[in-house]
């Protein structure tokens, strides 16, 4: 698994709120479709982990808007695992848009295992650990240096 991933979106007319930019909400929306292509393309077992009763859930969210996205941006979100400990993940998130180098926004989210049978959290397992790739660091922005430049982000 790469510790980072690009989930690229382009925004939607059905997006945009009342005040002609984007939903606040649909960040969040972008940063948790984000968050699942990235477990996806980890290896876990995301159904099957279902059908066994089992489950990434949110415990927190924390977003930082910075700019607005309007209906046809293409925006990028980048995310990374930044943390783990033996009950949780912190995944972070920079929503930038590359056409003007814009970060729109940040969001931390912090999810935790859980036993959808008894309510009750799972111990992180050494094996599920490894999975996460833990980067402490936040990568580069696209344009920065070491960053993906004009490549195509691949999801």
């Amino acid at each position: 698994m790469n510790p980072v991933f690009y989930y690229s979106h382009t925004v939607t007319p059905d997006e945009i709120d009342r005040q002609v930019h984007v939903h606040n909400l649909r960040y969040l929306q972008w940063s948790l479709w984000a968050a699942q292509e990235h477990t996806d393309h980890s290896g876990w077992d995301s159904e099957g982990e279902f059908r066994r009763g089992i489950g990434w859930v949110v415990r927190s969210h924390e977003i930082t808007y910075r700019a607005a996205a309007m209906a046809g941006d293409q925006i990028l979100v980048q995310t990374w695992v930044s943390e783990a400990d033996a009950f949780s993940a912190y995944r972070r998130y920079a929503i930038p848009r590359p056409a003007d180098r814009q970060v729109l926004a940040r969001v931390e989210t912090r999810w935790v295992l859980v036993n959808f049978e008894n309510h009750k959290l799972i111990r992180l397992d050494d094996k599920t650990l490894a999975t996460l790739q833990v980067l402490p660091e936040p990568p580069p922005l696209p344009w920065e240096e070491g960053g993906i430049g004009d490549v195509a982000p691949q999801v």
